[in-house]
């Protein structure tokens, strides 16, 4: 009660639907029956806590200004989609457009990453920083979203309308927020309460986020933390699959680096010369950078296809020599560097030692 959770709309202001959901009236005020509210959010805890164990994907969408912030933090905290700005009209009925504009995203952000952008004139670099910044504000909560979500989670019914009936017709499972002026039997499962206190709805997503979590950790292999936590939140989920090869590449290097700087390799004598760390020859280090080049390679042609190969010709044509070029010489620059800093290594050891 001190969230605020029984207080509904005004009694002019009601859905005659919502009446088993009412209490009492008080000041011209519909109070929610809360006995109620515990039973379905209890019941549609239930259901995000099956749904996640089994894998599934989640939208929490909630749009209006008293319940973005909340909506953002409980799906950061589950990692889960979500939509907090503005609801796009077909977002779900026509995926195929949205999918084109989360492709379009995805690549402004990586061109931005990398300094692609600001190689660009001015204006051309204005007009695509201000596409992203568009994407960004509309799409950001969904930008790892590669398919339809297989549950909906909807703060206030009567404001997210067009995501509730996108819902329905794709035949998606909804869980609703929903107050004294709202139609429960829209949604799957429907929560009734406050839709418009901020405690309120915080109070409720943290409970189904609380279920989300209990069942992620429940279900899931410890050795898959690393590579979903890395691959959703530094490099991108669709490249997950390159995280293995990644963290291999970096403990081989880590470890033969140290050994090559505190081990005592040139006390043990063989007959034609003496031991080594695995990184202390430079064709160990050339073979790892031909190794990364070819990876990075098959990476972008796998994501891009033929588009790949337009980045030889930018900013301008002109480049194309100059960038074709880069490419290939990018193992030696590598492989030298690489074999640099484990000299590098071995020389700090001995001065401090």
């Amino acid at each position: 009660m001190e969230a605020g959770v029984h207080f509904g709309h005004g009694t002019k202001k009601w859905n005659p639907r919502m009446a088993p959901y009412i209490s009492a009236k008080r000041k011209g005020i519909h109070i929610i029956n809360l006995t109620r509210t515990a039973r379905f959010l209890s019941e549609a805890c239930d259901l995000v806590f099956d749904a996640a164990s089994r894998g599934k994907q989640f939208l929490i969408v909630g749009t209006k200004n008293k319940a973005a912030d909340s909506v953002a933090g409980a799906a950061i905290k589950a990692r889960c989609h979500y939509v907090n700005k503005k609801w796009l009209g077909g977002m779900l009925t026509n995926w195929y457009t949205t999918e084109t504009r989360l492709h379009k995203f995805r690549d402004l952000r990586t061109e931005q990453k990398t300094g692609r952008l600001n190689r660009l004139p001015k204006r051309d670099a204005a007009v695509l920083k201000r596409q992203l910044s568009h994407l960004q504000t509309y799409l950001g909560g969904i930008k790892y979203m590669t398919g339809l979500p297989d549950i909906v989670i909807i703060v206030d019914q009567q404001e997210e309308y067009t995501a509730l009936r996108e819902c329905i017709t794709l035949g998606i499972p909804t869980i609703c927020l929903i107050d004294t002026n709202c139609d429960p039997d829209l949604a799957d499962i429907s929560i009734p309460a406050n839709d418009d206190a901020i405690a309120s709805i915080r109070l409720i997503l943290n409970k189904l986020v609380f279920a989300i979590c209990s069942a992620i950790l429940a279900v899931r292999n410890p050795q898959t933390i690393p590579t979903d936590d890395v691959s959703k939140t530094q490099i991108g989920e669709e490249y997950g699959p390159w995280v293995p090869f990644i963290g291999t590449l970096f403990l081989f290097i880590f470890v033969s680096n140290w050994s090559g700087a505190l081990l005592p390799w040139k006390i043990i004598e063989l007959p034609h010369g003496e031991l080594a760390a695995p990184t202390n020859d430079i064709n160990t280090t050339v073979a790892l950078a031909l190794l990364t080049s070819v990876a990075y390679f098959y990476a972008g042609l796998s994501k891009k296809r033929l588009g790949y190969f337009g980045k030889y010709i930018q900013p301008t044509p002109i480049l194309l020599p100059i960038n074709i070029l880069e490419d290939f010489t990018k193992p030696l620059s590598l492989s030298f560097r690489l074999f640099g800093n484990i000299l590098a290594d071995e020389l700090v050891v001995v001065v401090l030692f």
